[in-house]
């Protein structure tokens, strides 16, 4: 009875209505101020991943294999400055044409793989970058896992840390497989056609040509002008679509280059 009546006394008391309102003001202040603390912590670990995956990619990285590259770079290594502009340009505009402005790995290509592989239900997509191949070529294996893929996009960091955009280009188009056992760009421009980056004017790759070796990295015994004409064509013809697109080529020089590789089909036919 005496507690009842002291809660009843306490009703109308200025000070206990002044506590109940304060109560929500502490809980809204107190949920802010985690909800700011969640904030900071998610740009915290997204600004530092980089540097932690170049940190990891560091210690995935083969030393030798590496070293090897530059020591081929001095010798037998073919230079961006030997290439026609083109024939880069090609292997850029169909596997990585965000190379330029990405520093390892293209978040936008990687989310679409990722729905991609999500919709089909196995891994159909794999959103690599250069980068990210030329990790996979010199230091990991063919194998489609996680842990794979996040050893390739934090050593992709770590290689961009050392490297310009143009040496790793370089790398990456002197070691990629072409198929028939070639490795690199000189030995797949021979195989394939007989020519010699650094030739003479009258035996430079081709737009077409070129075109034609920009498709391989994709599935290079699948499209191998030398197994499967027809398919090779094809994939030249969507190499050559997305130069148009990126403003790299005219719509007049797709059609040349198609027009002239489809003239040695003949000599494709005998090399089998």
């Amino acid at each position: 009875m005496n507690q009842l009546s002291v809660s009843a006394t306490h009703e109308n008391d200025p000070l206990f209505t002044i506590k109940n309102v304060d109560r929500p003001k502490r809980k809204n202040a107190s949920w802010k101020k985690r909800l700011w603390a969640t904030v900071i912590l998610i740009f915290v670990c997204v600004f530092s991943l980089p540097s932690m995956l170049a940190f990891a990619g560091n210690a995935w990285i083969d030393q030798k294999k590496l070293q090897q590259v530059e020591k081929a770079a001095s010798g037998s290594y073919v230079t961006l400055d030997e290439m026609p502009d083109y024939l880069w340009q090609s292997f850029v505009a169909i596997e990585d044409h965000r190379y330029w402005k990405h520093h390892g790995v293209d978040y936008i290509a990687f989310a679409r793989a990722i729905w991609a592989d999500v919709q089909a239900g196995s891994y159909v997509q794999g959103g690599s970058t250069i980068t990210m191949q030329l990790a996979r070529n010199l230091f990991l294996t063919q194998d489609k896992t996680i842990l794979r893929k996040a050893k390739e996009i934090a050593i992709a960091y770590q290689l961009e840390q050392r490297y310009s955009k143009k040496e790793l280009l370089e790398m990456y188009l002197n070691v990629i497989y072409f198929g028939h056992g070639q490795y690199g760009i000189e030995s797949a421009s021979q195989l394939y056609f007989g020519k010699r980056m650094n030739g003479a004017d009258s035996n430079v790759i081709s737009l077409g040509e070129s075109a034609i070796l920009a498709s391989l990295p994709k599935a290079p015994e699948a499209y191998s002008p030398l197994k499967h004409w027809e398919k090779a064509k094809e994939r030249q013809a969507v190499v050559l679509g997305r130069m148009v697109e990126q403003g790299l080529i005219t719509e007049e020089q797709k059609q040349v280059a198609q027009e002239e590789v489809a003239s040695k089909k003949k000599s494709f036919a005998r090399a089998i």
